[in-house]
């Protein structure tokens, strides 16, 4: 769909991902099948048995494990290239201009 220079341009791309919950953690693992070259990923929170009718690594075995560990092993089986940078704790708000500078 974006052909071999669109592939290029996600392979040199670095995502930064706020929050590995419902929506988070699919779109990392969305972004990361795509192809993305390098990611960062930031959550403080550990899955909750509560969590697993709607997160993506809210499994029986991940209960009380901590989001972005339990992401960042999923992440490397996707793909054993990728570069990322998972973060274990909440983001503040005035953190976030300084992450994307």
């Amino acid at each position: 769909l974006i052909g071999a220079a669109g592939l290029k341009d996600l392979a040199k791309a670095h995502v930064l991902v706020v929050g590995q919950g419902g929506v988070g953690s699919y779109a990392t693992e969305f972004l990361v099948r795509a192809g993305i070259g390098k990611i960062t990923i930031i959550d403080g929170d550990d899955i909750d048995p509560t969590n697993r009718n709607r997160q993506l690594p809210a499994l029986s075995s991940t209960h009380y494990k901590f989001k972005v560990a339990v992401m960042e092993a999923r992440l490397r089986d996707i793909n054993p290239n990728l570069e990322i940078t998972a973060i274990q704790r909440f983001l503040e708000c005035h953190e976030c201009l300084p992450m994307l500078e």
